[in-house]
């Protein structure tokens, strides 16, 4: 009887160990997809936002200009402060 009630659990410990490997993927598969769809809109948002300071610059583009100088001299000005530490 030890055996065959041993073959049964056996089967069942099979088929649950089937059935949890089946739910895994699933839930891989739910997981990837979410993070596909996530990274698609975050592509989407960054390329928005892209457009947005293209046409920004191409708008006023002595403006960007000065802004991009003032930036520049402000990183240089401190890289070199650090750099003489």
């Amino acid at each position: 009887m030890n055996t065959t009630a041993g073959t049964v659990n056996g089967d069942s410990m099979a088929a649950d160990a089937a059935q949890v490997k089946d739910h895994l993927r699933a839930a891989r598969d739910a997981a990837a997809n979410a993070a596909r769809d996530r990274a698609a809109q975050a592509q989407e948002w960054g390329r928005s936002q892209l457009n947005d300071v293209q046409e920004r610059i191409e708008a006023q583009p002595y403006r960007a200009a000065a802004l991009a100088l003032g930036i520049g001299l402000l990183a240089g000005i401190l890289l070199m402060s650090m750099a003489r530490r």
